[in-house]
């Protein structure tokens, strides 16, 4: 009897072991996400920033240097995150101005992807490509003119850095340079042939990864 009632408490002790064994696996196993960092749980890349741009338009056949005009613009990417280091998806960028001889709205559509070459620091490197729409507004000095929207190949490219990387949210500050090749361009003059834009901005922007 002694013997059995040995056998039995070591039977319970046993199966309460495996029991504690089995519910603390549990227990490791449910907390495991939320040991993980927040760019584990989502693949989500959201920026939204704004920045201080300086732009310019040039031709191959103007007798007069245009000048450099200051603006604000307004930027946002919706995308994926590709790896740790890497994000790509969709960018839109919109520039307004306004001069003496009319107006102008450029707005950058193209496909944007950034990359950090080391993980452990924020420099970034960022490229993009797709099209520009121009909305030209002309004024003939008494009146408005109708606006002539312009369709152009749009070039980005831009470097900076983003703090906290490795968070769900952060902040990057950033250097870009947008090119938009227009072709013609019509002016308050009359149409002008081999038109480049330049966009050059220096802004921040909060960044969801």
């Amino acid at each position: 009897m002694r013997r059995a009632g040995s056998i039995g408490a070591l039977v319970l002790l046993l199966a309460a072991m495996s029991a504690a064994g089995a519910s603390a696996q549990t227990a490791a196993a449910a907390a495991a996400p939320s040991d993980g960092t927040a760019a584990d749980r989502s693949r989500l890349w959201l920026v939204l920033g704004t920045a201080a741009t300086t732009f310019r338009g040039d031709c191959q056949e103007c007798e007069q240097p245009t000048p450099y005009r200051h603006t604000e613009s307004f930027s946002g990417a919706i995308g994926r995150r590709i790896t740790p280091r890497m994000d790509a998806g969709m960018e839109v960028m919109w520039a307004p101005a306004n001069s003496d001889t009319g107006g102008i709205r450029a707005t950058f559509i193209m496909a944007a992807a950034q990359f950090r070459p080391w993980e452990s620091r924020g420099f970034l490197l960022k490229v993009g490509m797709g099209m520009t729409l121009v909305r030209n507004f002309v004024y003939d000095g008494t009146t408005r003119q109708p606006p002539v929207t312009s369709k152009a190949l749009g070039l980005g490219y831009g470097a900076g850095w983003v703090f906290w990387p490795h968070s769900r949210a952060g902040l990057q500050i950033l250097g870009t340079q947008h090119v938009a090749a227009l072709g013609d361009f019509q002016t308050s003059t009359g149409p002008v042939e081999n038109v480049v834009g330049n966009f050059w901005s220096i802004g921040a922007a909060v960044v969801i990864r």
